[in-house]
């Protein structure tokens, strides 16, 4: 009896970008994502070096101010992870939802970026947006991001800000998202609401925390009111973020300089005491769990222009591999490719599906 082959390595990469390319063709005709809440004008601030930058503003000071140093390269550009989400489902055909808030010309920017999608309903509640100044720089030989944040009006919204209109599309929804949950003052509250609710009207869940660093006394709240009810489907973060939650959840201790295996074992943590489906993303490779079941994706290797927001669009492919049945190392495959080819950029601009594809065929990583 002849043995079985094994099929070969190109096989196996035809094969899965023709199931990847099913997938972002098929998200086209599936049901709603609607996503809240939060909205940041973002400026980015590109730099070679932050301590140089540091120590020009101290000589400044010095000199009695006044003065300005020139030469910075400075983006402004709509952001927030809500929207940063929500524009990158819609760049990729998804049908979206966004719940946000707003005022003002910045309302105005988000109407006139968001009016090239029809599929994407924009629905703005009236408040002032947050703002954002993003630090890119060299660090450790890689480009790290530092935000200094003002969240505005976002972090007092809760559940009372949510009109009818608003719960209907909730509930005309096939997925419920919600993110920066860091930036709300009664987050918890709001994730509860939301999430009890979409339960209730069988809506599946995913929620991105964001930093958590600054709300770290309110994560057993947040494990005891939405984690141990089960309201979360999918629970999507970075490592700093896994860091922060495995030892708050659990006592685990995650290195700053980790292994894959460190990082298998954090996720693990993370599943076995939420009970959920986790998957963390970082800039070598990501992985999720559920239960003990873990599965490993390299990320692509490739020269970094924009951090900021890559989560974001890694979030947005993810969910496109959630709401089209891809299997684990082909949805995480999708999103490594999607947030790969967007740090490549320097323009901030999520990709399109035939961009992603393109990207796949030419960055394989089997």
């Amino acid at each position: 009896m002849q043995a079985k082959r094994s099929p070969s390595g190109s096989n196996v990469k035809t094969t899965r970008l023709q199931k990847l390319e099913d997938a972002l063709s098929k998200i086209t005709q599936s049901s709603v994502v609607t996503v809240l809440p939060d909205y940041f004008v973002d400026r980015f601030v590109r730099l070679d070096n932050f301590a140089e930058l540091a120590k020009a503003v101290e000589e400044k000071g010095e000199e009695g101010g006044g003065g300005s140093i020139r030469g910075i390269r400075q983006t402004e550009v709509k952001g927030g992870n809500a929207v940063n989400l929500a524009y990158a489902l819609g760049t990729l055909k998804v049908k979206t939802n966004l719940i946000t808030v707003a005022n003002s010309l910045p309302a105005e920017m988000l109407r006139i970026v968001f009016g090239k999608f029809p599929h994407v309903n924009l629905d703005i509640i009236n408040g002032d947006p947050g703002l954002t100044v993003a630090f890119e720089f060299r660090k450790n030989n890689r480009i790290v991001n530092v935000m200094v944040s003002d969240s505005g009006a976002l972090k007092d919204f809760d559940q009372t800000w949510l009109k009818e209109k608003h719960w209907t599309d909730i509930s005309n929804s096939g997925l419920v998202c919600l993110v920066n949950w860091s930036s709300i003052i009664r987050a918890t509250d709001l994730t509860e609401s939301v999430f009890t609710f979409a339960r209730e009207k069988g809506i599946e869940t995913f929620f991105d925390p964001a930093d958590v660093s600054e709300k770290v006394e309110d994560l057993p709240e947040l494990k005891k009111r939405v984690l141990d009810k089960g309201l979360i489907k999918y629970l999507s973060m970075n490592d700093n973020e896994a860091r922060i939650m495995s030892r708050v959840f659990a006592g685990h201790r995650l290195a700053q300089q980790y292994s894959s295996a460190d990082l298998e074992r954090t996720i693990k943590v993370l599943a076995d005491v939420t009970g959920e489906r986790v998957d963390i993303h970082t800039h070598r490779f990501s992985m999720s769990c559920l239960e003990k079941d873990v599965c490993v994706a390299p990320c692509h290797k490739l020269e970094q222009k924009t951090v900021t927001g890559a989560g974001d669009v890694w979030d947005a492919a993810d969910l496109i591999g959630y709401r089209t049945g891809l299997e684990d190392t082909e949805r995480l495959t999708l999103a490594n490719g999607a947030a790969g080819l967007y740090v490549s950029r320097e323009d901030a601009v999520p990709p399109t599906s035939p961009e992603v594809m393109d990207f796949l065929q030419n960055h394989y990583v089997g």
